[in-house]
């Protein structure tokens, strides 16, 4: 049965014990997984208790999966609960920004030719806007001393004006020694936007000291900033779970 399922998911018991995976499930997952805290990243585990109680209803929430391709995968979350039954569906973000992009990139152009009929729904997209951006660039704490934002999608100027905000705030609040961007899900990035996260880049280490280090940079990312004759204050590391292993030996 587990082989037709097309998503991750899996059935826990009341006490948290995984009764089954589905394929999908065991593709992402982490291997030796036993019960549901096993899933989640340190962090993640009072979120999850506060939402699987109580045992009952249908619930969701976002939080980090342990997966085995990368150690702090942000997903949605949704929890049904059967009986003493809950059923768990792992939805990773990336695949849900990249959804709404395309969704909202038709929308722009129906706009653009029928404005007077969509002018009601302005307010609506751009709301819509905010939230992807949101999404784009998530800022995940990792530890109590580092953070790691991944970019999910192009690199535009609202884009970084907004994942700006976010990330500030959160760098403010938590005081992190060092801070990740892993740019492994970019797609195109233009100028205005590589200004806007050079801005980001360069507050983010008068706060904090140090500067903030880059995982994932690709070929033509490479030679795009290049182009654009960028100087940011960064240090360039190879992927995140290099850093960690790294960090523990």
């Amino acid at each position: 049965m587990n082989d037709v399922i097309p998503v991750p998911y899996l059935q826990m018991t009341m006490h948290g014990d995984i009764q089954f995976l589905s394929k999908k499930a065991e593709e992402m997952l982490h291997e030796g997984i036993k019960t549901i805290t096993d899933c989640f990243d340190d962090e993640s585990h009072k979120k999850l208790l506060k939402f699987m109680m109580p045992f009952e209803g249908d619930k969701s929430f976002e939080a980090n999966v342990k997966s085995k391709n990368d150690p702090f995968l942000l997903c949605d979350i949704h929890v049904s609960w059967q009986n003493d039954y809950a059923y768990v569906v792992f939805i990773p973000i990336s695949k849900h920004v990249k959804s709404l992009e395309e969704k909202l990139s038709d929308l722009r152009l129906r706009l653009s030719s029928t404005d007077f009929e969509l002018f009601e729904k302005k307010e609506a997209l751009e709301m819509a806007i905010k939230r992807l951006d949101e999404l784009s660039g998530p800022f995940i704490p990792i530890s109590e001393k580092i953070a790691f934002v991944p970019i999910f999608g192009d690199i535009t100027e609202s884009k970084m004006i907004t994942v700006t905000g976010n990330a500030l705030k959160s760098a403010y609040e938590g005081q992190y020694d060092e801070i990740f961007f892993d740019l492994s899900a970019t797609g195109e990035i233009d100028l205005d936007g590589v200004k806007k996260l050079s801005e980001l880049f360069r507050m983010l280490q008068y706060m904090n000291g140090r500067p903030v280090k880059i995982l994932g940079v690709k070929p033509k990312h490479a030679r795009q900033l290049n182009d654009f004759d960028v100087d940011w204050p960064v240090f360039y590391e190879s992927s995140l779970k290099e850093v960690l292993l790294g960090s523990n030996n």
